[in-house]
């Protein structure tokens, strides 16, 4: 661990760059900072992550619309979050690459997450990744130029900017993501990108953090704190 501190320490320090959600007012997918995407082309397949889910729990539901609404909600029907995409939904996948065949199907999601334990929980070290990013949807739609990441467990949201494309796939390999552009007509041989998964980090982080730590604490004098 000791040998990939200082890369770790880099990278959260240039968070604000590439930030998962923008701080300006406006839609929060416009503003989304550039990822270190490198340009290729298509390799083989990546070998299925076959372990099993740890959380066999499933508390929370996910759904989403044609039109690009998402909504989270929990056993009770508590609403956890209710927001919009950047277009309309054409592909997802959950946790560490699974396809979700039909989109217009409820997705049941666990309260619990590898996500929730924070940067030192995160499997840095290891050969295979994939396993923190159980609790993960991925959303791709007809817009194209953003990865939509939802984290149902914390209501959190992540928008990662694509590098561009038309017809995108995504493969989940041990140590990176791979984006796909589909090979058009005459065309010899179809670009695909490359992004490790340690320059996630900064979005993970944030999708792992639990909103309500960020609300202010009411006190004697002032116990019902003003938003």
């Amino acid at each position: 661990m000791r040998l990939v501190t200082p890369f770790l320490t880099g990278v959260l320090a240039v968070a604000g760059l590439a930030a998962p959600i923008s701080q300006t007012p406006g839609l929060p997918w416009l503003n989304t900072g550039a990822l270190p995407w490198q340009l290729g082309r298509p390799g083989p397949d990546p070998a299925p992550y076959t372990t099993m889910p740890t959380q066999s729990f499933f508390s929370l539901e996910v759904r989403m619309a044609a039109d690009g609404a998402l909504r989270i909600t929990d056993a009770k029907g508590v609403i956890h979050l209710r927001t919009g995409l950047p277009g309309r939904p054409v592909k997802a996948w959950r946790d560490w690459g699974t396809p979700v065949p039909d989109l217009t199907v409820p997705l049941p999601f666990s309260a619990r997450s590898p996500l929730q334990r924070g940067i030192g929980g995160l499997p840095v070290g290891a050969p295979d990744f994939r396993g923190a990013l159980e609790g993960l949807l991925w959303i791709l739609d007809d817009d194209e130029n953003v990865l939509t990441v939802v984290h149902p467990a914390t209501a959190q949201v992540a928008y990662l900017r694509l590098p561009g494309g038309q017809g995108l796939d995504l493969a989940f390999h041990p140590d990176h993501l791979e984006v796909r552009e589909a090979r058009a007509p005459g065309q010899a041989e179809a670009n695909d990108w490359t992004l490790n998964w340690l320059a996630l980090l900064p979005q993970f982080v944030h999708l792992g953090k639990d909103p309500s730590l960020d609300k202010p604490k009411g006190t004697a004098l002032q116990p019902f704190p003003r938003e």
